[in-house]
């Protein structure tokens, strides 16, 4: 039985991974997987896969024995993983809860790190990983701190697996948008000083956005970027000193709150 497996489904990305994975075909099932069950029956409705519900939340250790437990049972062939689940919030360390920061890292880097362990025995020839990163995974952000450095550890991670399982044929892309239509901008801005970042111009839609980040893995591509802001500060980044980031991205971020 080939599988894919999508996390974070439940909206915006992760959602539109599912539906473009949908219409594909070569699939017997889609394992779609996020903590709001509503929203995953609604999705499944919207397909013509079959699917399955997995309704766990990844912040937590027990997610992924559960998923690992499905897959044995299964003993399903993975043709690609999506980690498209992830958390974000803006604004200085020292204003952020706890909480908040370490649901960050538990989301973006534990969790996704995780499901690719667990995944990966149950991956061949012609498989693929995509990995949900950012472009500020690039340079050096103030206020997006712990964000920009938790997906700096997706890019790192999925281009040095890519390397470690080439010879198996499995295909690894980090994708690197700039800002995305989705719920994640609202939900990041809901902390005590999380209007430092404001005036979201040039954003990306989900739609262009996945259906590059599946023909890139296809492409064996480790890194996928959509539209010409990401590739310029991929550039910048690569040109600039560390201080120097820091500081362009500070004045950019103020006139952009003005």
């Amino acid at each position: 039985m080939n599988i894919a497996i999508v996390t974070g489904a439940s909206s915006g990305i992760g959602r539109e991974f599912a539906l473009q994975l949908d219409g594909r075909g070569g699939l017997d099932e889609i394992w779609i997987a996020a903590r709001r069950r509503d929203r995953l029956e609604n999705l499944e409705n919207a397909m013509k896969t079959k699917v399955r519900i997995i309704e766990e939340d990844l912040s937590k250790d027990d997610a992924y024995s559960s998923l690992e437990t499905c897959l044995a049972e299964s003993q399903a062939r993975i043709k690609i993983l999506v980690n498209a689940a992830g958390a974000g919030k803006f604004g200085s360390v020292e204003s952020q809860n706890l909480s908040d920061i370490i649901s960050m890292t538990d989301v973006n880097i534990k969790a996704l790190t995780a499901v690719t362990k667990v995944c990966l025995p149950y991956m061949a020839d012609g498989s693929g990983i995509i990995n949900m990163a950012s472009v500020s995974a690039y340079p050096v952000l103030p206020y997006l701190a712990v964000y920009s450095a938790s997906k700096a550890y997706v890019l790192h991670f999925s281009q040095a697996l890519a390397y470690e399982v080439k010879s198996r044929g499995i295909s690894v892309t980090a994708v690197c948008p700039y800002w995305v239509e989705s719920e994640f901008i609202p939900l990041a801005e809901n902390t005590p000083d999380g209007k430092c970042i404001n005036n979201f111009a040039f954003i990306t839609y989900p739609f262009p956005l996945v259906k590059k980040a599946l023909c890139d893995n296809e492409m064996g591509k480790t890194a996928s970027l959509c539209g010409l802001i990401p590739k310029a500060v991929r550039c910048l980044s690569k040109k600039l000193p560390v201080c120097c980031q820091a500081a362009v991205w500070n004045a950019v971020r103020l006139l952009r709150c003005c």
